[in-house]
């Protein structure tokens, strides 16, 4: 085993075994024991595998990633003690129907690929753990991704998926789903019963105006990115996402904007919005806001709201309850004047108020000076600040 080279196992190692049929294998132009666990050929520019792997039967991880593999050899059903398949930044085109045999298998990284469809058979996989897929060309997922119903992470970013089964629903110990970047028009109601779901990110899916209601199922949520979805209302049913930490709902405006026929902006937020107290951030910029609930009020923990770039024309005087808050984020808006209860967010380090139509400041604003860092009110009305804010040191 001397002549092994030491790089070929950046990541492996080589296992103790007795040299009982052991025999000895050629990779590549480098001998190896056939009984070796690990095997890491990434950054290798292969174009082919060499099918002398198809003897190395005790492989447990195959790391093939950043090579110019555009398909893989039928014999790749015959490593079945693989639990971890490395395939990313490759040109896979499609995948092995024999990948059915890998049974073993709990991660499997096909990231930055060609693919366009899965096998049916991709659903023998049940041991599956992770399942990457971002940065491919899949325009639908066959129903036996049901199947792997130990899935706790699937990422599938970047694609051109337009829909998904309804037996996305049986995954139900995934605990993280990327879909950003698709082209999906409406999630299945059965998204509702993926009850450990702690990540979920929908971003830039232009076609899709609404979410199911089951949305609310999903009550171990804590991130939710809704960024550029084209938006115009949320379903009553989100306030029960209680556990809800990073709430990302910017810029639904893009398609009604080059659309002005269709008048139908994201203009509200539902009073149930108030039942996530857990949150820290809440990002609503670039909306069509007009008003908050009262109800904005409840979210005492809140850390960070944005609001920049929307029609907003008055606070509700629940703001004031928001104790937590460091930032704010009013910009481009067409504020006429503040609450009073402004001056409660003494916590507040930074705070943005940069073009809208502000005549003065409440009184309370004095409150604000001690703690705040960053101040930006250019482009009001503003003739002066309060006399309560005069000598305001950390600015």
């Amino acid at each position: 085993m001397g002549d092994i080279p030491i790089e070929l196992f950046k990541n492996g190692q080589l296992c103790e075994m007795n040299d009982n049929d052991v025999i000895s294998v050629t990779i590549n132009g480098v001998t190896f024991k056939s009984h070796i666990e690990i095997l890491d050929l990434s950054h290798d520019e292969m174009t082919s595998l060499s099918k002398n792997i198809r003897f190395l039967t005790n492989l447990k991880a195959l790391n093939l990633d950043n090579n110019y593999l555009k398909s893989l050899p039928d014999w790749i059903g015959n490593l079945t003690k693989l639990e971890k398949l490395e395939l990313f930044d490759n040109k896979l085109t499609s995948l092995s129907k024999n990948i059915r045999f890998l049974t073993n298998l709990k991660k499997l990284d096909l990231n930055y690929n060609n693919l366009t469809s899965l096998p049916e058979r991709i659903g023998n996989l049940k041991k599956l753990e992770k399942l990457d897929l971002n940065y491919n060309k899949l325009t639908s997922l066959p129903e036996s991704i049901g199947n792997l119903t130990n899935l706790k992470k699937l990422p599938l970013g970047n694609n051109i998926l337009d829909s998904l089964p309804e037996s996305i629903g049986n995954l139900t110990n995934l605990e993280y789903l990327a879909l950003q970047e698709n082209y999906l028009t409406q999630l299945p109601k059965s998204i509702g019963h993926l009850r450990n779901l702690k990540e979920l990110y929908l971003s830039c899916n232009t076609n899709l105006t609404s979410l199911p209601e089951s949305i609310g199922n999903l009550t171990n949520l804590k991130k939710l990115f809704l960024v550029n979805i084209n938006l115009t209302s949320l379903p009553e049913s989100i306030g029960n996402l209680t556990n809800l930490e990073i709430l990302y709902l910017d810029w639904n405006r893009n398609r009604a904007e080059r659309d002005l026929h269709d008048k139908k902006f994201f203009t509200s937020l539902p009073e149930s919005i108030g039942n996530l107290t857990n949150l820290k951030a809440l990002i609503l910029s670039r909306n069509h806001l007009t008003q908050l609930p009262e109800s904005i009020g409840n979210l005492t923990n809140l850390e960070k709201l944005d609001l920049y770039c929307n029609n907003l024309s008055q606070l509700p005087e629940s703001i004031g309850n928001l104790t937590n808050l460091k930032e704010l984020n009013l910009n481009y808006n067409n504020l006429t004047s503040l609450p009073e209860s402004i001056g409660n967010l003494t916590n507040l380090k930074k705070l943005e108020l940069y073009f809208n139509n502000l005549e003065y400041l409440p009184e309370s604003f004095g409150n604000l000076k001690n703690n705040l860092e960053h101040l930006v009110f250019d482009t009001n009305k503003l003739n002066q600040l309060p006399e309560s804010f005069r000598n305001c040191k950390k600015l």
